[in-house]
């Protein structure tokens, strides 16, 4: 639904808060959002600064290596970890200009799920954004336990440098305790202001990127000697896309947050893990070594135990931050499909607390469903991976759905915003889908050698389930499946109500 612009239009009071349509009078951001069919109901208050960080934090390169480190030495070694980093880095730079031209035209908190419904129109519209919200939910919903479970790892490297024959730390139900423990803590910025989470993260990467520095120009022998780790820390493009009905400007502003945040994520972490694999002393050491993360064992190297200790304890911290970030967008991700019906008990899951207007029930079930999933460490060696690959399929593969639909059957009702890719455009989308296929693929092969019951990549089977779970979902018969009743978001305003609005004058 679009309603036409009223030529006579008068000048607003301040919409940090949410809008009252009582008034008749409406913002730039809520009268787009009015367009789209929702009304303003969380507090606007973010800028560039905030919706990049929201990105940037959530990609978080700063432990995003060390947390795959030892992953990327048993894999390939030093040389292939460099190029890997590096050309994955710039092809999801690529995928995120995509991303960001549609989030520019259809700056909603549901994101891609409301983009596969506007591009697939009536006849795949309801399909489209059907799948594409289980997809991308199952793929958020993993990502905070993913990214915990790094930093468990962490803390528990820490401990075993300090008790070396403590043998709990090595009992997966105590992994799983800190696990849990680290996703409630980072519940709690998500149940009382964005503001306070996007400070706190952005604050630990700087002090973190300083430390790692000095680190790296004390040591000065080297050994440079493939690895996959790229993979498993490119997704969450869409973590500005949730914030699209908090940011001011958001047309623009939240497509700038995007692709911003990529590039300099990316571009930021090739000098650091150039500056990582230089300081590499002994390579054999670090292969043999037995810590939760040989991480430890490269710092052990070259800083002692308690330089070390000291390290992977802000890095626990660092990484908790990175899991309120994400947290953060898998709460979003939860409240924008439930305001639309999808989870079962949306009702419950898509309220908002009253004072700071913050979908509490949603983070619940966030945190509920992440503490389930992360179990899986209790029984397997390849949890962590297996977690964190099903998060980087999940959510690519839900970009997928309006990437395509953008250049078929959308091509013709989508209407570039201002920031646009303009001829470019099918070249990136091309580039994109390309490039995700890949990621399914690669990210779908058993990880270690020989295959077990304990080393089994369990990624692909997480990803049928979620494949199964959709489509009955959407067949069911009885009138109980999505295709009997599910016909697309919600719209919470009417025609009416956008036509008799006034605006300030648009630009």
């Amino acid at each position: 639904m679009v309603a036409e612009k009223r030529d006579s239009m008068t000048i607003s009071q301040s919409h940090d808060s949410p809008s009252d349509f009582t008034s008749k009078a409406l913002s730039n951001d809520e009268y787009q959002l009015a367009q789209l069919g929702y009304k303003q109901e969380f507090f606007r208050t973010l800028g560039l600064f905030e919706n990049w960080a929201a990105t940037f934090t959530t990609m978080n390169f700063i432990s995003g290596i060390p947390m795959m480190f030892a992953f990327v030495m048993s894999t390939g070694g030093p040389e292939a970890a460099f190029a890997n980093w590096t050309m994955v880095g710039g092809l999801s730079f690529v995928v995120s200009l995509a991303m960001a031209e549609i989030a520019s035209a259809l700056p909603v908190a549901g994101g891609i799920y409301y983009w596969s419904f506007y591009l697939g129109g009536k006849k795949w519209g309801p399909f489209l954004s059907w799948m594409t919200a289980w997809w991308n939910w199952a793929g958020w919903i993993t990502v905070p336990c993913g990214v915990q479970q790094g930093a468990t790892n962490f803390l528990i490297s820490a401990l075993e440098i300090q008790y070396p024959n403590a043998e709990v730390l090595t009992k997966g139900w105590f992994s799983w305790i800190l696990t849990s423990l680290g996703i409630l803590i980072a519940m709690l910025p998500n149940i009382i202001s964005p503001r306070v989470l996007l400070a706190e993260t952005s604050n630990h990467r700087r002090e973190y990127f300083n430390i790692s520095l000095i680190i790296s120009m004390k040591a000065t022998e080297s050994k440079l000697r493939m690895g996959t780790a790229g993979l498993y820390r490119r997704f969450s493009y869409d973590a500005s896309a949730h914030l699209a009905e908090e940011t001011k400007e958001a047309s623009e502003v939240v497509a700038k947050g995007m692709w911003m945040a990529t590039l300099s994520g990316w571009l930021l972490s090739i000098p650091t893990l150039i500056l990582i694999l230089f300081c590499i002393q002994d390579f054999d050491a670090i292969i043999a070594a037995t810590y939760a993360n040989n991480w430890a064992e490269y710092l052990m190297q070259l800083i002692g135990p308690a330089g070390s200790t000291a390290i992977l304890v802000l890095l626990w911290v660092d990484s908790t931050c990175a899991t309120a970030s994400a947290f953060m967008s898998a709460q979003r991700v939860t409240y924008a499909i439930s305001r639309d019906n999808v989870l079962p008990f949306s009702r419950y899951f898509r309220k908002l607390t009253t004072t700071h207007r913050m979908p509490l029930h949603a983070a619940f079930l966030v945190a509920t469903v992440s503490i389930a999933i992360s179990t899986a460490v209790i029984g397997s060696s390849v949890a962590f991976s297996a977690i964190t690959a099903m998060s980087t399929i999940a959510t690519n593969v839900s970009y997928l759905f309006p990437i395509i639909a953008r250049q078929t059957v959308g091509a013709g009702a989508f209407v570039p915003a201002k920031w646009n890719l303009g001829r470019a455009s099918p070249v990136v989308a091309t580039i994109s889908s390309v490039w995700i296929f890949y990621l399914l693929v690669v990210l779908s092969l058993p990880q270690v050698y020989p295959v077990t019951g304990t080393t089994l990549n369990y990624a692909p089977v997480m990803i049928g389930a979620v494949t199964l779970i959709s489509l009955v979902g959407w067949v069911f018969p009885f009138g109980l499946g999505g295709k009997y009743w599910f016909k697309g978001p919600q719209t919470t305003i009417t025609d009416e109500d956008v036509l008799e609005a006034t605006i300030p004058e648009m630009s």
